[in-house]
């Protein structure tokens, strides 16, 4: 008999981008997929261990195994434009230098 997947919430995107975000993103996907973490990282192309990693939110991962799981999953990120570097710091909200 297969193994029982059970769908967890997506976390919250609203928080600071870390891996451990990027990796209860992965998770959250595939278990509301229905699909266990083989599956997955056969499905990704990415050995057990290193997807395992990937849902833990380690920081060591190859970028070329990490994106071959977010494009297999189908999860979309997202770089948002920036000032020109001619802007001053007062005028840009994205740029904050301590």
């Amino acid at each position: 008999m297969a193994k029982k997947v059970k769908a967890i919430a997506s976390p919250d995107l609203s928080q600071a981008f870390t891996p451990t975000l990027l990796g209860e993103v992965v998770r959250a996907k595939r278990t509301q997929s229905k699909v266990t973490q083989q599956d997955a990282a056969l499905l990704c192309g990415v050995s057990k261990q290193t997807y395992i990693k990937i849902e833990q939110g380690s920081s060591d991962i190859k970028l070329t195994s990490l994106m071959k799981v977010i494009s297999a999953l189908g999860i979309k990120i997202s770089i948002l434009p920036w000032q020109d570097s001619g802007t001053s710091s007062q005028e840009s909200n994205n740029d904050v230098w301590v």
